[in-house]
């Protein structure tokens, strides 16, 4: 039985401003590059548009796609290629993918869409608070708390005999 190639992951960032015919277009490219050279595409998951850590070739925001693969070393060249060549690429990189931690939208869509109906009754519920309790006080613990405040240490006098010890330079 022959071995199954590896299988990749390809994060590639496309232009903001692409129109999505380009779009589609680029992604057709990248997919052709992959079958030409003897790969298969697995997926291809569009991650979203984000803002991008620092800026590259005068943008600050992407549309990231994810793409997994099955290819060898010259699938991985060609990809890399492609994305030094396209213009409305702004960055791409390859690496080894984890089967097991594959990322899909579909699921992710799900798993967000759980999290957030689990949370609905506690978010659309009041919460309860208790009125605070008044502490009583009397009269005499006030006016020692008045004392305390308000009485200061009285400044006091310097002491002769220590000014004598202290030589002078």
């Amino acid at each position: 039985m022959a071995k199954e190639p590896p299988l990749y992951e390809s994060m590639y960032i496309l232009t903001p401003d692409i129109s999505e015919e380009d779009a589609e277009r680029v992604i057709n490219a990248l997919h052709q590059y992959v079958e030409n050279s003897g790969g298969e595409v697995v997926s291809d998951e569009l991650f979203g548009p984000r803002r991008l850590a620092y800026e590259i070739d005068h943008y600050t925001e992407g549309i990231y796609r994810i793409l997994y693969f099955r290819g060898d070393g010259s699938t991985v060249d060609e990809l890399r290629q492609e994305f030094n060549l396209a213009d409305e690429v702004i960055r791409g990189m390859v690496v080894m993918a984890d089967p097991d931690a594959m990322f899909s939208a579909t699921e992710a869509v799900e798993e967000l869409e759980e999290v957030v109906v689990s949370a609905e009754p506690a978010l659309l519920s009041e919460p309860e608070v208790e009125p605070a309790e008044e502490a009583e006080v009397s009269e005499e613990e006030e006016d020692a708390e008045e004392d305390t405040v308000s009485s200061e240490p009285e400044p006091s006098e310097p002491d002769e005999a220590a000014a004598e010890e202290i030589p002078e330079p």
